[in-house]
Formats: structure tokens, sequence, C-alpha cells
């Protein structure tokens, strides 16, 4: 997973959820158009996350990648009524919400649990290490 990828869901599994203002705000915007959110659609798309504003899928389920980026870049735009490309969001106050899905919840658990075995590891290798140098050095002394 990419790093950009990696801090987007990172910041959404702290927060429980983000409204996409909030994450195209604190997204890097390298194009500062549609292709800055193709990272978000592919976590929508793979399910590690989830969307409470419309998400549109083709008569296979499929998500239409480009038609949510143009969406998402209609939302990132601010408040009010909002049109990009094509795409027009109504306006109100309310932000919708990216929200964890279960794939994030089941990645983060895994990670940290994988973390958690490294760090045992590098224990036990650190305490086997230091009997061992007593035990030699007491039988080389001795």
């Amino acid at each position: 997973m990419k790093n950009s990828h990696y801090q987007i869901l990172k910041y959404i599994y702290d927060n429980d959820d983000a409204g996409i203002k909030e994450i195209s705000s604190i997204m890097i915007r390298t194009h500062n158009d549609h292709r800055d959110f193709y990272s978000l659609a592919a976590l929508l798309d793979s399910e590690y996350i989830g969307f409470t504003g419309p998400v549109y899928f083709d008569n296979n389920g499929k998500l239409e990648t480009y038609k949510q980026v143009r969406m998402f870049q209609a939302y990132s735009q601010g408040d009010g009524s909002q049109t990009y490309d094509g795409v027009t969001i109504k306006g109100n106050k309310d932000d919708s919400y990216l929200y964890i899905g279960s794939k994030s919840i089941e990645y983060f658990n895994t990670r940290n649990e994988t973390r958690k075995g490294w760090y045992l590891v590098a224990a036990l290798a650190l305490v086997t290490s230091i009997i061992s140098g007593v035990i030699v050095s007491a039988l080389t002394n001795g």
C-alpha cells in the first residue's frame, strides 16, 4: 500500500470517520483536480472504506471510478451546489463521510499483531543473547 493511501486510511481509522471535505483538505493535492482522488476511489472500490454520499456503480456492480473521482472533486470545491466536469452535487451544510470498512479493520489488526510478534521475537533474541553471553563468560573465566 502506498504511503499516501495508508495515511488517508489511517486518518479515517483513527477518527472512525472523516468528511470528504475534511479529507480533501488534508490530502496531498498534486494536480488540484479529480486526478488527486483516484487513491480514494481505489480504497472505496476495494472496500477498505465506505462513503455515505453517492457511490456510482456500472451495470456489473463495478465502481465507475472516473465518475466517482469527479464527484469527490465537486465535494472538495466547497459548500453549496457544486459542478465539476458534468457531475453536480446538491449543496447543503452537511458533509458526506468516509468510514472505515471491514477490510481496513482486518488490515490494521493484522498489522498490529505482526508488529507485536516482531517485538516479541526481538525481545527473546535479546534475552537469549544476554544469557548466552553470561554463560560463555562464566565458563571461560571459571
